[in-house]
């Protein structure tokens, strides 16, 4: 791991700038905003016909459903290197 040192008073803003997690949150959040607009649409409704709380919930839903897939890949991919295999 490598380690950042930053000096100066900006150091918070340094750090969450080299912080990985809050952009991988982000993309989570857009691909799962992105998933339930298009089930949305697959039902023949509009966003405006759910409420924010509905909305909410499954963006929620939609972020667990990813997460758990691709813990199921990369549990693949890691079996697949374990035996060396690297094209999927």
């Amino acid at each position: 791991m490598d380690h950042v040192f930053v000096a100066g008073r900006d150091i918070d803003m340094k750090f969450n700038d080299l912080n990985p997690t809050s952009k991988i949150k982000k993309m989570l959040r857009k691909r799962a905003i992105k998933n339930v607009e298009e089930h949305i649409s697959y039902q023949q409704k509009k966003v405006s016909d759910y409420s924010i709380d509905e909305l909410r919930k499954l963006i929620l839903s939609e972020e667990k459903k990813i997460l758990h897939g691709a813990g199921w890949k990369g549990a693949i991919v890691a079996v697949g290197a374990m035996f060396g295999i690297t094209n999927f």
